[in-house]
């Protein structure tokens, strides 16, 4: 069965901020629809098997299990609810960040 997928507008946002600074910021606003498209594939396919993603490594930290799946030199955080088949997209990380928040 076949997970529903939710963004959340923080993760929304992060992508936004991504594509502008590849688009305008780095003037290449090809290379940034070529990401976002990639993005959007990369969180469509946690439709079919989101728990194939392991647990972030700072997982003791939350109340709830967190995974992610690596998209280039992004973390897409997310949680999968199997009682619901949903999965809830939180945050899109560039690796170089520390810290969630």
């Amino acid at each position: 069965m076949a997970y529903r997928v939710r963004i959340t507008d923080s993760a929304l946002l992060d992508a936004e901020e991504y594509v502008h600074f590849i688009g305008h910021l780095k003037n290449e606003p090809k290379a940034a629809v070529r990401w976002l498209r990639g993005l959007i594939a990369a969180i469509s396919s946690l439709e079919k098997s989101p728990l194939r993603c392991p647990l972030i490594p700072e997982a003791e930290e939350f109340p709830f299990e967190l995974r992610h799946l690596i998209y280039h030199s992004h973390r897409i955080i997310f949680r999968a609810d199997e009682l619901s088949k949903t999965v809830t997209v939180f945050r899109i990380y560039h690796g170089s960040r520390r810290e969630i928040g």
